[in-house]
């Protein structure tokens, strides 16, 4: 296997934890192997040297003309499409350089780290994911682009995208999986204790806590979180904001586009879904501790949720969001 060049990316305003978490994953690899395998470069966008956001100044060693086979691109933080316009209209520089990389470059990215991909018509009529909680902006904004929100990684010739901040994990666990056998994976995985993954039921994505603009509702989300099961009702929701039933309704369907008594529901069966993937509890613990009525009722909305029983939720995404190694699954 030759050595692959990989550029890791640096931007202003870029989140780099995936940066250095794929460079230590890469000298993990080529110290397993007792090869170069991997040989990351950081390369920076503009000056020597950028400024990561309340972290500190990172030094570059190259700059955005070193050829590479292959670029990392981390993603960056945005809430809204007025925060994805801002962001991108910084991105010139980048935007310029990613649109004369020679097409057979690879390209890997994370977050909205693929709105740039998106941007510089690097994936026109190729399938991506992204993060999902600006899924309608970016379908908006990129038409061409042939969305699938429902998947955590998704491949499509050179380019690899991934969801979520921390969705470098997925991204480089797919590569690695293509380049390198189970036993190889294993032992990286094992000296690097790397983590799980937080892939869950799409279902649930209205309810994360993080994706939620209005502060109330990620007020409510924490509070609800708390409250056993049979006592969550829209009054005792409202009492806790100190706004109205009516009030509340109108703030949970403008924020979520769901009912709100679907909406508080799905709060209480989201902590059952990552209660049967952190541990191997019965569901009838998982059900007296989380302060459902009974367990017959419980697997009965969970399944009208999810579509799926206890046993198969447990069974998909307990694998999807084990470590990436193959072999141990």
């Amino acid at each position: 296997m030759n050595t692959i060049r990989v550029g890791l990316l640096v931007y202003p305003g870029c989140m780099p934890a995936g940066l250095f978490t794929a460079a230590d994953l890469f000298q993990a690899v080529n110290r397993r192997t007792g090869k170069k395998v991997f040989e990351p470069l950081w390369i920076g966008a503009g000056d020597s040297s950028v400024a990561v956001p309340g972290g500190p100044v990172l030094e570059l060693a190259y700059s955005l003309d070193e050829r590479c086979d292959a670029y990392l691109l981390p993603g960056f933080w945005a809430e809204s499409a007025a925060d994805l316009d801002r962001m991108l209209a910084r991105q010139t520089h980048v935007l310029d350089w990613l649109r004369k990389l020679p097409k057979q470059a690879a390209l890997w990215t994370y977050c909205m780290g693929v709105a740039l991909l998106a941007e510089s018509g690097r994936i026109d009529r190729r399938r991506a994911t992204a993060t999902w909680w600006l899924e309608k902006a970016l379908r908006q904004r990129f038409a061409i682009v042939d969305w699938d929100f429902q998947q955590p990684v998704m491949e499509d010739g050179n380019v690899i995208t991934a969801v979520g901040a921390n969705g470098y994990w997925a991204l480089i666990g797919k590569l690695l999986t293509t380049l390198l056998p189970p036993e190889i994976l294993r032992d990286i995985e094992q000296a690097m204790f790397v983590p799980r993954a937080n892939i869950t039921h799409p279902v649930f994505r209205p309810v994360e806590l993080l994706a939620q603009p209005d502060p109330r509702l990620q007020r409510l989300i924490a509070y609800a979180q708390t409250v056993p099961s049979v006592n969550l009702n829209l009054n005792s929701a409202a009492q806790y904001l100190a706004v109205s039933s009516r009030t509340l309704s109108r703030i949970i369907d403008q924020g979520t586009g769901i009912g709100a008594g679907e909406w508080l529901r799905l709060i209480k069966l989201r902590q059952v879904g990552n209660a049967l993937l952190s541990s191997d509890a019965p569901v009838k613990s998982i059900c007296e501790e989380l302060g459902f009525a009974d367990v017959a009722s419980l697997m009965r909305s969970f399944k009208r949720v999810t579509g799926m029983t206890i046993s198969q939720y447990r069974q998909q995404y307990g694998h999807a969001v084990n470590s990436f190694s193959p072999g141990s699954r």
